[in-house]
Order: C-alpha cells, then structure tokens, then sequence
C-alpha cells in the first residue's frame, strides 16, 4: 500500500493541485491537518481534497476555526460555503491509526502527547519520546519542514508544506509512504 502525504497546505488550492498533477500511483491520499487557514476557508482546497478521497486530520488552524475561537468567520464560513465542505474537516479526527501490510501507522499534526502543539523538527530531542510509540510509522506536520528520521524502530515522517516550506529547500514538498517496502521519501515541486 502506497500513500500520498500532504500537510499544511493553508488553503492554497494551486499548491495542492500541483501535488495531486505530480503524484505518482498511490492507494490513498492523507492530509496531516491545516488544509486550510484558520481565517481563510479554501473551498477549491477542500473540494480537491474531497473529490481525492483524502483522509484528513484537523491542525491546530482547524482547530481554531471549527473549535469556537472564531465564532465570526465560522459564521460568515457557514453562509458562503457548502456544508458538505465544511463538514469534512469540521468532523475530521485529530488523529488517525492505520494497521496494514504488517505496519502500525499514527497520523497526527504536531504532537502525539499533550498539549498536541508542539514541533518536532529534525533531530528534536523529543524523538526517543517517539521511539517509545507503538507504531512503525508516525506521520506529523506543523512545522512545515519535510522529513524522514528515524527514531528507534519508528520512522517519523513530515511531508512539510505544499505551499510554504519552512526549511532551506524553497520548493513545496510531499511525501509518499510505502508500507510494503517500508519507506518513505520526499518528493519537491515548486511552489509558484
């Protein structure tokens, strides 16, 4: 089994657009969370997402949109956009676990442990916290910083941004998870 990982694409549908054109074949699309702004609802962003059959967390910009903290624009949200958009990401977990192909799998945005809004960046030291999960695979975003670190006997992985990457390669980054193989890389595209 092959999934695609994206994360944090801030509600920038031509970023993501970018992602799904260069994909290669893949069984399932995840996205860790912040597909959108917490003051900028993307409808173009969640409908690629949905018509993808992408699996979604909530990031913490989602969070603040649906969790009450901005009652006002959740409102004007509620007026201008359809509700099956909406609904995907207000009702999406904050956390997913996959078991297949032997692989136990952890999906999550920042943090696995409260307050679930930390960063875990390459070499953190709060990588042998990880190291201690039960899982092969745990899959972050937040940071937007792409990468694959191994920690003990599980391998984290950040896609990064799609549309804003945060570490010293400017282009837009994904990843791809293959269970079977037990792997995961990097992939870059640009960002404009």
């Amino acid at each position: 089994m092959k999934i695609a990982l994206v994360s944090d694409i801030h509600a920038d549908a031509k970023a993501l657009e970018r992602v799904l054109d260069d994909l290669p074949a893949v069984d399932r699309i995840w996205c860790a969370g912040d597909a959108v702004s917490e003051f900028q609802f993307c409808p173009d962003t969640v409908d690629l997402l949905r018509r993808a059959g992408a699996q979604c967390i909530q990031g913490n910009h989602e969070h603040v949109l649906f969790g009450g903290r901005n009652p006002g624009y959740l409102r004007k949200c509620r007026e201008q956009y359809a509700p099956e958009l909406l609904d995907m990401l207000a009702d999406a977990p904050t956390s997913f676990e996959l078991e297949a192909a032997g692989c136990r799998v952890l999906m999550v945005h920042a943090t696995p442990w409260e307050p679930f809004s930390g960063y875990v960046y390459p070499h953190s030291p709060a990588l042998p916290r990880i190291a201690r999960m039960p899982y092969d695979f745990v899959i972050l975003g937040h940071t937007h910083i792409a990468m694959v670190e191994p920690a003990g006997n599980v391998t984290v992985i950040n896609p990064g941004s799609c549309s804003q990457p945060r570490d010293q390669d400017r282009r837009g980054s994904y990843a791809i998870l293959d269970l079977e193989r037990r792997e995961a890389t990097i992939h870059r595209l640009r960002t404009e």
